[in-house]
């Protein structure tokens, strides 16, 4: 086994030693000691080596904490003057990594990741391998801790109540029910899917989410009965495919759909996206709402 004799290679070694340790995050002199003791090619060394070797790494630059009592006297690694040039293939993979783990759409993976970068960041010389390296886009602007919070109630479907500033610019607090929470590659952002009584099916974007208010009730069954509205359209339209099951009666003239929702916001805004091509709605309450909506938009043009 190789065996290190001379007084500087050992100096030297134990200083990289300790170095590694506060890489790792916050320890305790008796906490280094102990690993010194572990590692057969250092010598037992004194208390006051460890402060001696401290000072080293600090004459050279790197920013140490010394601890007191509300940490347990650990010392603390704060500023880390060693910087790194990652060449361009090691660029490649880490943004290939980064791009794999977006395919993924899960948040819980890019948190990670994201995470990983971070730490890494702090060791990179170049400003502009850091921006590509932290760009996550939007999804940066959510609370991470809000968003694991926000995991643990989708798990258990617990009911809770948060405080929301939706992008209209209305804040209000509300109480749903968490059922998933999805990353949206269309605009890159996440959203936390739930039920509740006021709006039905709801989806809240994350970064607009402030505060998490209380738990209501854990495992939460859901209370929402699905709706069913009966309308026709034109002959003429071409109806995605999950529509086909739908469809109760076709005639010449119009296709009859049978739509089963829970969210009547939803519900309106499919009916409307037909246009000129809905032809009728046997729901009264959807139709005269339908109605009223279209009529105050052409009070804005005209």
């Amino acid at each position: 086994m190789l065996k290190i004799d001379n007084n500087i290679a050992q100096s030297g070694f134990r200083v990289l030693f300790i170095l590694q340790l506060l890489m790792k995050g916050p320890i305790s002199k008796g906490q280094i000691l102990n690993e010194i003791s572990k590692n057969s090619l250092l010598k037992n060394v004194a208390s006051d080596t460890i402060t001696l070797d401290i000072n080293t790494l600090k004459s050279v630059g790197f920013d140490i904490s010394a601890g007191n009592k509300s940490n347990n006297y650990c010392y603390e690694l704060k500023i880390n003057p060693i910087k790194v040039k990652l060449s361009k293939r090691e660029m490649k993979s880490l943004l290939l990594t980064k791009k794999a783990i977006f395919h993924f759409m899960d948040f819980k993976y890019i948190i990670s990741i994201y995470e990983t970068f971070k730490k890494l960041a702090r060791h990179i010389e170049f400003d502009e391998q850091l921006e590509s390296l932290l760009n996550f886009g939007n999804i940066l602007k959510t609370n991470f801790e809000i968003l694991h919070e926000l995991d643990v109630h989708v798990r258990h479907n617990n009911e809770i109540i948060l405080y929301y500033n939706s992008p209209s610019g209305k804040s209000r607090e509300m109480k749903l029910i968490c059922t998933r929470l999805e990353y949206s590659r269309k605009n890159d952002k996440l959203y936390l899917w739930g039920e509740c009584d006021e709006y039905g099916v709801v989806y809240l974007r994350c970064d607009h989410i402030k505060k998490i208010l209380k738990v209501t009730k854990i495992n939460a069954r859901s209370q929402l009965g699905s709706k069913k509205c009966v309308y026709k359209v034109s002959k003429k339209r071409n109806l995605p495919e999950n529509d086909a099951s739908k469809i109760i009666k076709i005639t010449p003239e119009y296709i009859k759909i049978r739509e089963e929702y829970s969210n009547d916001f939803y519900l309106k805004q499919k009916l409307l996206s037909y246009g000129s091509e809905l032809l009728d709605v046997e729901d009264e309450k959807i139709k005269s709402e339908l109605i009223k909506i279209i009529q105050d938009v052409e009070e804005m043009y005209i």
